[in-house]
């Protein structure tokens, strides 16, 4: 069973009480509910530049570990071919050896040899012998030559394999101080009276309904933009309307075919996983971050997604974001660090965060940068 976060309505009707209370009190008293506030607001502000900071860390986290999953992968491709040629020069040294048996023994004449070996005079004999003693040191040069570029070869991968995983170990201890700073200013908070709570709560979810407001605000207007840009005469091929400041990016060109079959699968698993709870570097099936979940999701739709919110970004098609379908994928940050899976009526599924758990949000937020679909 997984834990479910308390009502977010019973911390806003703690902090409605709070500001009831604030009304009433003797001045004094409202000086003191007004300093609460403040702190709430800086504490809610702290808490949103270092979610922001973790989600950045987290992404980092998953791009460090696919590079090392790839070169650990072709570090492995390139042994088995260091092993495949090694087993090819002792065959080519057998072979050779042999040769070198056989011009000593038969005097350099192969049994195979379609001559009269007692017609053959000593300057053809010892030219055939040299051919052999040739073609021997060419086998061996070539072979020492494949020999020295695949140990060089093995030495970068390896170099590249040490990289890669100290960039995780990096990634993973820059992590852990960031888990550590938020962990404490969570502390801070539960250490603090019910009202800062609430009012932090209240903050939290204030900015939240002003971010929306102004990212579909945005939104419309560029929509209405393109809109009387299309009606107008025709512009020069090439020519774009200048951008509003905030707004998702539109794709051109014809719109976008419908998303992939599985798309309603890929939802249904995603609401499934509604209540489980944010891990990092996790992607099912008891806890999630932001790209395992939509990989996770998007799996049981029968389609394989990176675990990286900038490597699905890459691995789906650009769609407006006022055509978003059921699956289709929404991304957030510059640089990109997030993730949700779109479910309809304006909302996503999402694993936000450490400390929170997989939800329903809204799509709409200030750093929405567009969305994806997956074919």
């Amino acid at each position: 069973m997984h834990r479910v976060r308390p009502p977010l309505t019973r911390l806003l009707a703690l902090g409605a009480l709070v500001s009831l209370w604030a009304g009433i009190a003797v001045p004094a008293g409202a000086d003191q509910i007004a300093d609460k506030k403040a702190e709430a607001q800086r504490i809610a502000s702290q808490l949103d530049a270092q979610s922001n900071r973790l989600a950045d860390l987290a992404e980092q986290f998953n791009e460090a570990r696919l590079q090392s999953e790839k070169v650990s992968a072709q570090a492995a491709a390139a042994q088995a071919e260091v092993a495949r040629l090694q087993a090819q020069v002792d065959d080519n040294r057998q072979a050779v050896r042999g040769q070198a048996v056989a011009a000593y023994v038969r005097g350099g004449i192969s049994p195979s040899a379609n001559m009269d070996t007692t017609d053959l005079d000593p300057s053809r004999m010892e030219q055939y012998v040299s051919s052999i003693i040739g073609q021997r040191q060419d086998a061996l040069d070539a072979l020492r030559a494949a020999q020295a570029a695949l140990a060089e070869r093995q030495s970068a991968l390896d170099a590249a394999k040490a990289r890669a995983r100290g960039a995780v170990a990096r990634v993973n201890s820059s992590k852990l101080a960031a888990a550590s700073a938020q962990a404490s200013q969570r502390a801070t908070l539960s250490k603090v009276q019910g009202e800062l709570a609430g009012l932090v709560a209240a903050e939290a979810q204030r900015r939240a309904a002003e971010q929306a407001r102004k990212a579909q605000a945005a939104l419309a207007a560029r929509q209405a933009r393109d809109s009387t840009a299309a009606r107008s005469a025709p512009r020069p091929a090439g020519s774009s309307a200048k951008p509003v400041k905030g707004a998702p990016a539109e794709p051109s060109g014809p719109p976008p075919g419908p998303p992939a079959s599985g798309a309603s699968a890929a939802v249904a698993k995603a609401k499934e996983q509604i209540g489980k709870p944010y891990e990092w570097g996790a992607a099912g099936p008891n806890s999630f971050d932001c790209s395992g979940l939509t990989m996770y999701a998007w799996r049981a739709g029968g389609r394989s997604l990176p675990h990286s919110s900038r490597a699905q970004w890459s691995a789906t098609t650009r769609v407006s974001v006022s055509a978003v379908q059921p699956g289709d994928i929404l991304f957030y940050g510059s640089p990109i660090h997030h993730v949700g899976i779109y479910v309809g009526g304006g909302q996503m599924v999402e694993a936000p965060e450490t400390g929170e758990y997989v939800r329903y949000a809204s799509i709409y937020r200030s750093d929405l940068v567009g969305a994806g679909r997956v074919y």
